[in-house]
């Protein structure tokens, strides 16, 4: 082997061995408290992106002023009526675990002809740690 070749085979060596993929743990340590967050109460530049992406599914966080804001949306829906329960909510050893649950309309409610597009915004103290919206 040239030289050259085996100089280039050391360093990527030394440079991946360097490289680790960490993994989330997400047993739970505890439920935290949120508080859900009304569409007038919503970050301006949250509810943009919110309004953006309406559309189809969509999850994301922002922080701001010592709060964490996490949201899940649903996408366009036919009709109304359809609501958005939090499942789980809870801190693990290095993430914040946010789970929810999509409920269709109710037979008896009988969803109105205008679409619609769910989502859910809650708000919590902000910790530092990843985020895992499922």
């Amino acid at each position: 082997m040239r030289r050259g070749a085996w100089v280039f085979w050391v360093l990527c060596v030394v440079l991946l061995a360097g490289c680790s993929v960490g993994t989330l743990e997400l047993k739970k340590i505890r439920d935290l408290d949120y508080e859900l967050v009304e569409e007038a109460d919503i970050p301006e530049e949250m509810r943009e992106t919110i309004e953006e992406h309406k559309c189809g599914a969509f999850s994301f966080t922002y922080a701001d002023k010592g709060r964490l804001y996490i949201a899940r949306g649903y996408g366009k829906q036919e009709t109304d009526g359809y609501k958005i329960q939090v499942s789980e909510f809870y801190e693990s050893e290095n993430a914040v675990v946010f789970q929810t649950t999509f409920l269709g309309p109710e037979p008896e409610e009988g969803g109105g002809d205008e679409p619609s597009y769910p989502y859910i915004v809650v708000w919590t103290e902000y910790s530092g740690k990843d985020v895992v919206i499922e």
